[in-house]
């Protein structure tokens, strides 16, 4: 849905709620490099108060930008189920009448969209499947209401981290090769299967950095156990479910404590692990510093959800 039309500048504002307040980074298409950040901070404004939205809005100028607002883990439920056979006109209320028993609240009152899992393009007959996006209509018209209604912003898009993770790995795939790519940040855990730019598989995993970073060896010790446990497991899921895609390498981001984890993981998992760092992606504008991995970690969401390709640079 497109909530404004008028003319805006290049690139896109994608902010996102926060426990420091809110993430918001601006990044620009460069045609002939790297995408530019030019805008990339931690800001104290809450999204849940009307008032600090429209400090927020008047202040970064976002009423004359594209944005995009990315939910949180616990706004929204990410489904994975095999898409209905219906005309494209009909899917989103046949995905509707599937969910029915499968979402927090009633369909009714729940908005929903889907996401297309590519088939396999050996094999016609395969059952096809699709993620369902689900999210509390009053947590939508609440976040519209705040930051169109009352602030101006120029919101038109609201997006979900898998898909802002998306964006992030398409830079970072081989050809023709699947790319597990794991970043974990205050929110928690967010491990995701792409190939030609595509989403095919995702878990979300309850450990955080503060877990991660943790000066209790042995409880140190048993969460890389259990994130390893639950990286292995993905694999082998998405392996036996995807069998056409071959996954040569997992990445990690950025995060604090990320080195110790790497060194663990390397040594656990039978495909090759590999570490990347924002600078891999993007080139940065004069005076924006992303400071430490802590810091890079929390944006690299909204940084991935700013990476949309359908404004013109």
């Amino acid at each position: 849905m497109k909530f404004f039309t008028k003319q805006k500048k290049p690139g896109w504002f994608a902010i996102s709620s926060s426990g420091r307040g809110a993430s918001v980074a601006y990044v620009v298409k460069n045609h002939n490099g790297k995408p530019i950040v030019m805008f990339a901070k931690t800001r104290q404004e809450s999204l849940k108060d009307s008032a600090a939205i429209e400090v927020l809005v008047k202040d970064l100028a976002l009423s004359n930008q594209h944005c995009s607002l990315l939910l949180s883990q616990g706004e929204y439920q990410l489904l994975q189920l095999e898409k209905p056979n219906v005309l494209a006109s009909e899917l989103k209320q046949a995905v509707g009448w599937k969910l029915k028993d499968m979402i927090e609240c009633p369909v009714e009152q729940a908005t929903i969209d889907v996401i297309d899992i590519p088939t396999d393009p050996n094999n016609a007959q395969r059952q096809p499947y699709a993620y369902a996006v689900a999210a509390k209509n009053t947590l939508i018209s609440e976040y519209i209401q705040r930051l169109i209604e009352t602030s101006g912003s120029g919101l038109e898009v609201i997006d979900i981290p898998e898909l802002a993770q998306r964006n992030i790995a398409a830079f970072l795939e081989q050809e023709n090769r699947g790319l597990a790519m794991l970043s974990i940040n205050e929110g928690g855990s967010l491990l995701t299967f792409t190939a030609n730019g595509e989403l095919y598989y995702s878990r979300y995993i309850d450990i955080d950095t503060v877990q991660i970073e943790s000066e209790d060896s042995a409880l140190k010790s048993s969460i890389f156990e259990r994130l390893s446990l639950d990286v292995q497991r993905s694999l082998d899921n998405f392996e036996r479910q995807f069998p056409y895609i071959t996954i040569n390498r997992l990445v990690l981001a950025p995060f604090m404590g990320r080195e110790d984890f790497y060194d663990y993981l390397k040594t656990s998992l039978y495909v090759q692990v590999d570490q990347f760092n924002l600078e891999d992606i993007f080139s940065f504008d004069d005076g924006v510093d992303l400071g430490d991995l802590s810091m890079q970690a929390n944006l690299l969401p909204v940084l991935g959800a700013a990476l949309r390709q359908d404004a013109s640079a």
